[in-house]
């Protein structure tokens, strides 16, 4: 017998029956009674699924790992094809019996989960499976519907399509919207919304005196072409983007990001259309003609925190800023909760471990390793210089000049090739020449045949230059060398030379001349360098051996300012090997060779070019000098067992035949030069390089104009940026999220449960911002459009806007969030027409009074039967005091300030270069908030107290709190005391009456409405009281009003400043004067 529910209304009795195979099932009373209030249809995403994630879902949901019974209970059989995993049909029928059970052992959830399913949840399981337990995608995984909206308007509260579905909510449930909020509260509450700050009482009356049809309108467009739109639209994503002006974790070292806010700010004002607005943030060094805007944007992906601590693994932290590109670029444009899915299967939503590395791939070929480059004017790559028009004009004219340099030289080879074929036709002459000028800039010559030692661990060893110190060395092992003697190596052998010795710049060519022994098959250490830490980007040369294959790199800030050559093939052990390695000053990696045996090598090279400065230059993060050395340094081993020998440092870059006879003095004798044509060229080269004297000249112009190169390079600031290896880097999905413990291989991809990545789209971001922005992408115009909503009403549609997840609230008027979502892809993601589309309507422009109708069914106004009513942001409030009082300084965009905060705030560090908060001077005390200086471990006090995030992760939610240190900082924050000052001092300085015909202008000005007859009673004897208590101690009124840069104005009483100051001050403190009605 087939299982059936029947439902009989019959004498307002609900009567149930449900009959199954070989049994019935008593239905509670109490069951009877939830079932009779259900709707009359259950919808899976709307009533069901909110159920079976918060009870079921650990247990029966994504997570392979936890799945219990290997059955699933997020996916129907249908969506859930090619597995063997059990499904909902598989146990319809044993529901019921499950859900209504006394048994422990039968009953779902167990008792042992401490989860209990109320009456009202079995009820509506029960009969949405007796409707046909019909499943669905998740409501956010489905295309947004476009739902018919009424065109001809039919209600006089209709302003737009907006208020359609707000209507038609409200109608369903009886409710009627609140009436119109006035002219006041509307330009005050759309100026907040738009700019984050007060209109102007003039701003205010202009707008409560015209009288035109489209006077709101007006104002919108007005506040949407303000250029402090940007300013506070760039606020608000400056949390989803978590900038900070610091690194955090423990050395937190400072960094500026201030030209990426720059860019924010820019792209809001001009309206940049959200779709490029991402895709520049995501890919903007991928897209078509990247230009220094587009990459500037990509400091987004830079903005995490970065581990500067000496003992950190450098991949352990890569894969964790791998990892937090990821987590970002899912809250702050899915809506996901990404990082759920980093260690295991994400326990609610359908996204797998293997998904969540899927998407890390697209982020995980950065030009990065993991290190910490903070030397001065290092910053860890990859970067950008930020040039100014200037600067650009003038590199590019350095620039144009070597191109042409070059042309120079290789003309005149042309033009001199038969003062070559003179001289090479007398070979003889010709090779005594080389001979004989093989040591011409010679500047370091250590043969490390001689060892003087000079205590039981140290030693020296001559040079053979007269006049050169010797080299010093710690625990050497003494051996038997190339020729002689030789210095061999343990974990704990350093050798130096003097200081400057091997002091080169990048824009200077040098030779390295030395023998080497390799005593085994060498795992990454390092040889020799003249160089600063790893983490300090290896600025300087470095000689490493990684499998026996040697590794020359010259640095700035390695990787990314660097160029490197590798040999092809290991050089051989146990036995020794000389090794050459010049450099001729150009700053490309074409100009590096390497020889082994006087003969050149096949070298893999890397790096394009190489700008600014290798040499060493202090600061109070860097950790001295050691020059020339040999031996273990940070993070890299020491050349274990191995030797070195016979070492030659040049002033110049020796040509291949002079490497050759320097290799082997009987080079000549033995003929062995090859064919006469290769032979000819290795004399040519020798000829044009040592001997013709305009070929000298002209490279010594170029070397000349590359210095001036570096030079105007130099002190160009750089920013993160975003920049790809050439070679995508593997990815893996690490177990456990354990960096070093690699699972499957994976490539780019995303969750097809979202949307299946198209084929035809290029395997990195920009291929996957292309998908983001993809019309049958289900959630990015959601996501963005319920932020919006989110900004200027409090709370989003859906109100957990950092989830759209199985665990996320439901919207509350879905046919309204999609309709809004289908109008914003459709205007080309135009973000301004969206904003005028939400505040334009009557949704918006409603009174915000709390309706004692709807206290008790609708507290939140989910409904939205009322305006908007919230709290003003941290930023808001300090902005609120600075414009009204006068002191707000209006420049758009530079860099960081430091405003007043507490003194000592940064003194809790034992760093012997801890940094020490200084206030600034001037401007910088009185710029908007979202320029103040953000140090991730000590953020400033006022807007953490606020509810600022503290910006180690992207948080694209607020939560709005009020506590009595709220009150308390609102009392005594000097920015906020000297704000009410000024302002006293405005108001006195300006009047013509008394103090007391003042205090209405004063309390409109902070509450933007004008004062009633018993408020300014109180606010009158309120400010009689200060003063007669200011007047009996005229040393408190000055305690008072000195706080603050700002003198003090002479011209008004102090001790109606003082009263006044404080009247202001209290009214500032009022729930009316920081909320947005």
């Amino acid at each position: 017998m087939k299982r059936s529910l029947f439902y009989m209304n019959y004498g307002g009795l609900l009567l149930l029956v449900i009959l199954f195979f070989r049994c019935s099932i008593d239905i509670p009373k109490e069951l009877l009674h939830e079932i009779s209030k259900l709707p009359e249809d259950i919808d899976y995403n709307f009533h069901v699924k909110p159920i079976l994630s918060d009870k079921c879902f650990a247990c029966h949901g994504p997570d392979s790992n936890k799945r219990k019974a290997n059955l699933r209970l997020d996916f129907d059989q249908n969506l859930l094809a090619n597995s063997d995993v059990k499904t909902f049909k598989d146990v319809k029928s044993e529901i019921p019996n499950r859900l209504l059970s006394s048994d422990s052992e039968v009953v779902m959830p167990p008792p042992e989960s401490h989860l209990e399913l109320t009456d009202h949840e079995i009820a509506t399981i029960l009969k949405w499976i007796d409707q046909g337990g019909e499943y669905k995608p998740h409501w956010s995984f489905l295309t947004p519907s476009n739902s018919p909206v009424r065109t001809n308007k039919t209600d006089l509260w209709d302003e737009n399509e907006i208020d359609f579905f707000v209507r038609k909510k409200l109608e369903s449930k009886a409710i009627s919207p609140a009436p119109k909020a006035n002219k006041e509260t509307l330009i005050r509450r759309l100026s907040f919304s738009l700019t984050g700050l007060p209109p102007s009482i003039e701003e205010i009356d202009f707008f409560l005196e015209d009288t035109a049809a489209d006077a709101y309108d007006k104002l919108i467009d007005r506040l949407l072409l303000s250029p402090h739109y940007g300013e506070h639209m760039a606020s608000t994503w400056m949390d989803v983007a978590r900038y900070a002006d610091s690194d955090g974790y423990l050395d937190d070292k400072h960094r500026d990001f201030s030209p990426w806010r720059d860019w924010v700010i820019d792209a809001f004002n001009s309206n940049m259309s959200y779709k490029n607005f991402v895709t520049h943030q995501l890919a903007g060094d991928l897209i078509p003609d990247a230009d220094q805007s587009s990459k500037i944007a990509t400091a987004f992906n830079r903005l995490h925190k970065k581990n500067s601590e000496a003992g950190i693994i450098f991949e352990e932290f890569r894969a964790e800023y791998v990892a937090d590109r990821t987590i970002t670029f899912g809250k702050a444009f899915l809506g996901m909760t990404m990082e759920c899915a980093r260690c295991h299967d994400h326990k609610y939503d359908p996204i797998s471990q293997k998904n969540f590395y899927e998407i890390s791939s697209f982020f995980n070929s950065t030009n990065e390793i993991g290190h910490a480059t903070y030397g001065p004017g290092q910053v860890a790559g990859p970067s950008l210089l930020l040039t100014t028009a200037e600067q650009e004009t003038l590199i590019n004219y350095i620039e144009e000049n070597l191109k042409s340099q070059n042309k120079k030289i290789t003309r005149n080879q042309t033009e001199k090739v038969q003062a070559f074929e003179d001289w090479y036709a007398q070979k003889d002459q010709a090779q005594q020449q080389i001979r004989a000028n093989i040591n011409s800039g010679l500047v370091a010559h250590y043969p490390f045949d001689a060892f003087l030692q000079k205590t039981k661990t140290s030693y020296l060893s001559p040079s053979v230059i007269v006049g050169q110190k010797p080299a010093t060395l710690s625990e050497p092992i003494i051996g038997a060398g190339h020729q002689e003697k030789g210095l061999f190596i343990n974990e704990f052998t350093q050798m130096k030379l003097p200081e400057k010795v091997g002091w080169f710049d990048q824009t200077d060519p040098f030779t390295l001349s030395f023998s080497v022994y390799a005593d085994h098959k060498d795992k990454q250490a390092i040889i020799f360098s003249h160089a600063e830490q790893i983490r300090l980007g290896l600025k300087g040369y470095s000689l490493l051996i990684d499998d026996n294959r040697l590794k020359f790199i010259i640095a700035r800030s390695w990787p990314q300012n660097a160029i490197e050559v590798e040999t092809s093939d290991p050089i051989t052990p146990k036995t020794w090997q000389q090794i050459t390695i010049t450099y001729d000053g150009k700053g490309t990696v074409g100009g590096m060779q390497l020889y082994v045996n006087g003969k050149k090598v096949a070298l893999k090279r890397r790096g394009d070019k190489l700008y600014k400065s290798i040499l060493f230059e202090p600061n109070i993060h860097t950790y001295g000098f050691e020059g020339f050395k040999i031996g273990a340094s940070h993070k890299l081993k020491a050349f274990q067992n191995g030797g070195f020998d016979a070492l030659k440092i040049y002033r110049r870059k020796l040509s291949e035949i002079e490497v050759a006879v320097l290799n082997n003095p009987s080079f000549f004798d033995e003929r062995s030069q090859g064919t006469a044509a290769l032979e000819k060229q290795l004399y040519k080269s020798y000829f044009f390089d040592r001997l013709e004297k305009d070929s000298k000249s002209l490279n010594q112009e170029y070397l000349q104009l590359r210095k001036e190169l570096t030079r105007v390079i130099e002190p160009i600031p750089e920013l993160m940026i975003m920049g790809d290896s050439k070679k995508p880097r593997p990815s893996y999905v690490l177990n456990r999220g354990v960096y070093n413990d690699l699972g499957e291989e994976v490539f780019p991809n995303t969750p097809e449960v979202i949307l299946e990545y198209d084929t035809a789209l290029p395997k990195n971001r920009l291929g996957l911002s292309q998908w983001l922005f993809d019309d049958k992408n289900p959630l990015t115009a959601r996501v963005f459009v319920n932020r919006l909503w989110q900004m200027h009403f409090g709370k989003g549609l859906v109100s957990s806007s950092d989830d759209f997840g199985n665990q996320g609230g439901l919207p509350s008027h879905p046919e309204l969030l999609d309709w809004l979502a289908n109008y914003f892809m459709e205007h080309n993601w135009d973000i301004k027409k969206l904003h005028k589309k939400i505040l334009s309507s009557a949704t918006y422009q409603q009174q915000s009074n709390i309706r004692s109708d709807l206290i008790e069914i609708d507290p939140d106004n989910y409904l939205l039967a009322r305006g908007p009513s919230y709290r003003m942001t941290a930023e808001m409030i300090r902005d609120n005091a600075l414009k009204i009082s006068g002191l707000l300084v209006k420049k758009i965009g530079g860099k960081s300030v430091y405003p007043y905060q507490p003194e000592g705030l940064w003194d809790l560090s034992d760093k012997k270069w801890k940094y020490r908060y200084q206030h600034d001077r001037g401007d910088g005390l009185y710029r908007r908030s979202l320029y103040t200086f953000w140090k991730r471990s000590s953020p400033p006090p006022t807007m953490i107290i606020f509810d600022t995030p503290n910006r180690d992760l992207c948080s694209v939610k607020r939560t709005l709190t009020s506590s009595p240190l709220q009150a308390l900082v609102m009392l005594n924050d000097p920015q906020l005391i000297e704000a009410s000052r000024v302002m006293a001092e405005k108001y006195l300085l300006s009047m013509h009456q008394g103090v007391e015909q003042q205090l209405p202008i004063v309390f409109r000005e902070l509450t933007g409405r004008r004062i009633t007859a018993e408020e300014l009673g109180t606010i009158e004897k309120f400010y009689g009281e200060e003063q007669k208590k200011f007047a009996q101690n005229p040393s408190k009124a000055y305690a008072y009003l000195k706080t603050g840069e700002k003198p003090i104005n002479s011209g008004v009483s102090i001790i109606k400043t003082a009263a006044l100051a404080t009247v202001i001050s209290g009214i500032m403190n009022t729930a009316e004067a920081i909320t947005i009605n």
